[in-house]
Parts: C-alpha cells; structure tokens; sequence
C-alpha cells in the first residue's frame, strides 16, 4: 500500500519510511527498489549525469574533533596541512585544463585562518584567488559549519557572511555538515558542531539570498532507521519551505555518505564495529530516500568514493540519476580508510553508465546541461 500510494504521486511519512527501512524479506526489498527506480524514471528520465570537477580541501586544521573525523589535524601534528594561496591556484589552474567547470571547497576550521584578524577577510581571498583569474569556474564552497565558524569569528550574521561569499564570487554551498539531523545523536557524533536547528536556518537562509545548496546524510554508524526518517523529513520540509517562500535558491541534489571507519577515531570505530559500508543497508536507504524525497528533491547522487564506483553504479539501478563529480583529489573520506578512491576520469563515469544501458549527460554544479554528446 505504501509503495502503490508513492507510485501515485503520494509523499510517503516518516513512519512509512521507517516500515520501508527495516524491512529485510529479500522480495520485499526486490519491490523497495523496483518502486524506487520507477519513481526515478517518472521524475527525472533514464539519462544519468555527472560533473567534472576538482576537490580541494584547503586545510585540516580543524578546532572541532568530530568522533568520525580521521581528517583533521591540530596545526603542530604531523601530517597537518594549509595551502597557500598560490597551491589552491595551481590546483585550480590544472582542473581548468582537464575539464572542470566546477571547484568544490571546504576545509577544516582553521583558527589562524584570518587577514587582519577577519576570518571572513581570508575566505574571501581564497575565493577571489580562484574567481579572480578563472571568472568561469562555479566554486562550490564551504558548509554550513563553516559559515557558522565565520559567523561566530567576525561577530557578523549568517546572511552577511553568505552575502559577502556571494559577492566575492562563491556560486553554491555544499550541503555538508549535516551529519544526521538529531542532536542527541549530533552529542556523541559531534558535540562541538552547530546543532540541527543552526544548519536548517543557515541553508534556509542560503536560499533565501539565492544561493543554491545540496544537501546531504552521514550513514551507517549509530542512528536508526527512524533517525534516518526523521533526517529526510527535516530536508523535505526544508526544501518545501524554499518553495513555498518562493525563494530564488533551494536544495539540488541529496547525496548518502556512508559511514567509513577504518582509519576513524577508535571509540565511535570500536561502538560501529565494522570499517567499511554495509551495501546492502545503503542500497535499501538510496531506495527509500527517493521515495521518502523525490517529488521535492528529484536529484539523487551516492558516493563512488565511499562504495567504489561498481557500487555506486549499483546505486543508480536503486532511485540514483547522478553520478557525481571526477573529484581529481580527495582528503577527507579518503583519510577515513575508504576503498573507492580519489579521482575517476569522465570516460569512466561513463562507462560505468552505459554498463546499464542509460545515456550519460555532463551536467554543470546547478544541474543545467554542459554538452550534447
């Protein structure tokens, strides 16, 4: 009934997503996905997209000591790092030359990250390095996390922190950080980030001055099925708010990231029990976000860095239409222990679509056709 009623047009509940979540009979699951890749073909089409882009993690230098993290780093530890200007430039100016359209940017919280003791001063800089000799390029940059972190430093709201980004030339903000929307969970999983509540009024607010967001899910560690629900209401909710507030921006794509602990602190790996991704329980949660989601956010994107790339073309056949970014580098999961690795030319994200026999488009960050191939 739940599955025949999404088929319809129906926006299941959270307590149909959770009936959806803890089912385990494979031919029921068989139907979770049948209906999930169904929706995905009535909402967006068989064509599946990706993007060519570069990561670049600036700094793990980091104030916050989140119990998933194996990225950061104190700044007097070995392996802490901070580029240099001229180092985000170079790497920018080598993605320019294969291809990117797009720099997706974040860092660590940096307290010695400031230009005349502004905080805001130097991430603007970073921007302005970019934009300033490639005026082309969309700069996907910096989280929530990281816009409360410039917020508290300067003394300065939300919306002028995102306003003077915006000004200096940042296109979008990366819907990271969100880790999952509960905030007893958030105690044990990262006690010293902005709570839920903050996270929600600062990508509202993003879409409030124009600035497009994604928007994302930490998976497969200690939540439940009904924490998992409950995230998905929260963005759902977000994303109708965007709408019927007619603001100029709103969420543009939701992405799993699922849980890699091999390299993680031990008390939270150790409480887990397990280093890599279970993907079957990923599979199941791909599904049902699509169905849980997909009227609202129609963009649905797994994480090839954290289940490999065949597991993420796997993903595709379970409510998935885009495949994500080439990345070139990456620091952060892969600092975690993840197997998938840290960049994937064009031509391989598109052999592994037409393994399924679905056409491949490339797409820019806002999901707006880059060519006709």
């Amino acid at each position: 009934m739940i599955l025949e009623q999404a088929l319809a047009g129906a926006d299941i509940t959270p307590e149909e997503a959770v009936i959806l979540l803890q089912q385990t009979q494979p031919e029921m699951v068989e139907e979770i996905r049948s209906t999930a890749d169904r929706l995905r073909q009535q909402q967006v089409g068989d064509r599946v997209t990706y993007v060519i882009n570069r990561n670049i993690n600036f700094t793990n230098i980091c104030e916050q000591h989140c119990s998933f993290c194996a990225f950061r780093r104190d700044a007097d530890q070995p392996g802490a790092f901070w580029l240099e200007f001229e180092e985000i430039l170079a790497k920018t100016t080598e993605a320019v030359a294969r291809g990117a359209t797009e720099i997706c940017m974040q860092g660590g919280l940096n307290l010695q990250a400031k230009i005349n003791n502004s905080s805001l001063a130097y991430y603007q800089k970073v921007v302005e390095t970019i934009k300033g000799n490639f005026p082309q390029i969309h700069l996907h940059a910096f989280s929530p996390q990281e816009i409360q972190f410039i917020a508290r430093e300067d003394g300065l709201s939300y919306a002028q922190v995102i306003q003077s980004l915006q000004g200096s030339g940042v296109g979008s903000m990366p819907g990271t950080a969100a880790e999952i929307l509960d905030d007893r969970l958030r105690q044990i999983l990262c006690p010293e980030k902005l709570d839920s509540a903050t996270w929600l009024e600062i990508v509202s607010t993003a879409h409030s001055l124009g600035m497009f967001t994604t928007s994302t899910m930490l998976s497969g560690h200690i939540e439940k099925p009904h924490h998992q629900a409950a995230h998905l209401q929260q963005l759902r909710s977000l994303q109708q708010r965007a709408i019927e507030a007619n603001y100029p921006a709103r969420i543009t794509e939701f992405i799993i990231l699922p849980f890699v602990g091999e390299s993680a602190p031990k008390p939270l790996r150790s409480r887990v029990g397990r280093d890599q991704p279970i993907l079957e329980d990923n599979l199941l949660l791909t599904a049902v976000a699509r169905i849980f989601l997909g009227n609202w956010i129609p963009n649905h994107q797994p994480s090839w860095v954290k289940l490999g790339l065949a597991g993420a073309t796997t993903a595709l056949n379970w409510g998935c239409n885009d495949l994500g970014g080439t990345l070139m580098e990456e620091h952060i999961t892969t600092m975690a222990g993840a197997k998938g690795g840290t960049c994937l030319e064009p031509e391989q994200l598109q052999a592994a679509i037409s393994s399924l026999d679905r056409p491949y488009q490339q797409r820019d960050t806002l999901y707006k056709i880059v060519n006709f191939e």
